[in-house]
């Protein structure tokens, strides 16, 4: 089965598996591979499925297990849709399946699950943001697609101020316009809308004026700030080797 990546998508084919006994298989589209064996069918949204399986995860899941779904979900490894599908198929079959850390399955999606989690909680402190014009613009490239999960936070933090983070990766973007917040695909940026400004620099006297010479330490600001993250912080720019 091939979906658009979204929770909809996949509850979708949670439907399918028992309903139309689909196998447990699952691609985002734009990372399956075609071949001249498989046929593989596409995946369409149809409300009253979706709200069918929604209710009954709602019932039957607990909280931790609903927020690893959606936090694995969106882990940028073309096999975690499936694993995850298997992992929901796995908990109907024993909602005390969830956190058996002893079950391959469970261990690998709680993995892609912290994996993804970690990163957002990092990119809410690695978003620079420049001015322009009347908008705030800042441009991250993570691993996973995290703006869904650090959209609220920024929203909430920064909710006086018209914002845009920018996933250049998967072209993606948050848009927040006095603190309500939403997820546009599909967006090619100007790379001059991403221009320094005042605010940039600020950042950079700011880190040069906190930092002790003496205490540098660059394994250590690379194990709480990955290496990989530097091009988008200008305070990091002396340093990036």
């Amino acid at each position: 089965m091939l979906f658009d990546g979204s929770m909809e998508g996949l509850l979708m084919a949670v439907y399918h598996v028992y309903v139309d006994k689909e196998e447990p298989i699952l691609y985002r589209v734009m990372d399956y591979e075609r071949n001249l064996i498989d046929e593989p069918v596409t995946l369409t949204f149809d409300e009253e499925h979706f709200q069918r399986v929604k209710r009954s995860m709602e019932e039957r899941f607990d909280v931790e297990t609903l927020t690893l779904i959606s936090y694995a979900l969106n882990h940028r490894d073309p096999s975690s849709p499936t694993l995850v599908l298997r992992y929901i198929i796995r908990c109907f079959q024993n909602p005390n399946n969830a956190h058996n850390y002893q079950d391959e399955l469970i261990m690998k999606v709680t993995k892609l699950s912290r994996q993804v989690s970690l990163e957002s909680h990092r990119f809410k402190g690695f978003v620079r943001f420049s001015l322009v014009g009347t908008v705030y613009m800042a441009r991250i490239d993570p691993d996973h697609d995290i703006l869904p999960f650090i959209a609220p936070h920024f929203a909430e933090r920064y909710g006086d101020m018209n914002f845009i983070i920018y996933d250049a990766h998967r072209q993606e973007a948050v848009l927040s316009r006095d603190g309500q917040w939403t997820v546009k695909k599909d967006i090619v940026l100007d790379e001059k809308l991403l221009q320094e400004d005042s605010s940039i620099e600020k950042w950079r006297e700011y880190f040069t004026h906190i930092a002790i010479a003496s205490r540098v330490n660059p394994k250590a600001q690379k194990r709480s700030m990955p290496g990989r993250y530097w091009k988008n912080l200008p305070e990091t720019e002396q340093t990036i080797t």
